[in-house]
């Protein structure tokens, strides 16, 4: 087991050290009344983990078994491992320039007034349907697909992968429901720091995963 968890864990520590979701958080924790949002956000998030690495790791148990079945699942490896390396320079080419300020998506606008329910399901989404986050959970799931470990142990390795990629999350969320607005004044600078250099550490977070990748895909061919 702790094989397949240190395998996870360069997908795990990707989607934690993402820094979309983490703004987002901290934009509901730092804005008014922002306890029921971010708590529905942070649920949303784990729930999207959840679903995309037990869905694609049935999908992969599917596809790798057999005696090919290895190769295969380096093969998709290295797939996962090369696009990652490419959205890392599309997002060094697409960084601000200079004292430009960077682009704040239009769903992040809308944080401060939206609705428990609504975040929930902003933070599935996010999850699920952006490629920079869904690669991580798509890489991870055929990790666990293609290990023979028993039921058991694969559950295991699939809660403690969550846990991981999510902390950085649910962390901030829970210090908000202890501390309260205490929890503000140190939240605050993080959240500009990560708003002026999204680009640049979501195109290292990139690049060293998919570099990781490629060499345990090209190890396994």
């Amino acid at each position: 087991m702790l094989e397949l968890v240190a395998e996870l864990m360069p997908q795990a520590i990707g989607l934690a050290a993402s820094p979309l979701p983490l703004i987002a958080v901290l934009l509901m924790v730092l804005s008014p009344n922002g306890r029921g949002r971010s708590i529905g956000f942070a649920v949303g998030r784990v729930l999207g983990v959840l679903a995309t690495v037990i869905a694609v790791a049935a999908l992969s148990e599917l596809v790798t078994q057999g005696s090919g079945g290895s190769r295969i699942g380096a093969v998709i490896r290295l797939v996962f491992g090369v696009a990652l390396v490419f959205l890392a320079l599309t997002k060094v080419r697409s960084r601000p320039r200079g004292s430009a300020e960077p682009k704040t998506p239009g769903w992040m606008q809308a944080l401060d007034d939206m609705p428990p329910a609504k975040a929930l399901r902003t933070g599935f989404l996010v999850t699920v349907i952006n490629p920079k986050e869904l690669i991580f959970g798509l890489a991870a799931g055929v990790v666990i697909g293609s290990s023979t470990l028993p039921p058991g142990v694969l559950a295991a390795a699939v809660l403690i992968y969550t846990a991981i990629a999510t902390i950085t999350v649910v962390v901030p969320v829970v210090a908000y429901l202890f501390l309260g607005a205490r929890v503000r004044g140190v939240l605050e600078p993080v959240r500009t720091w990560l708003v002026r250099y999204y680009n640049i550490i979501i195109a290292a977070v990139l690049a060293i995963i998919g570099v990781v990748m490629i060499g345990k895909g090209l190890a396994g061919i």
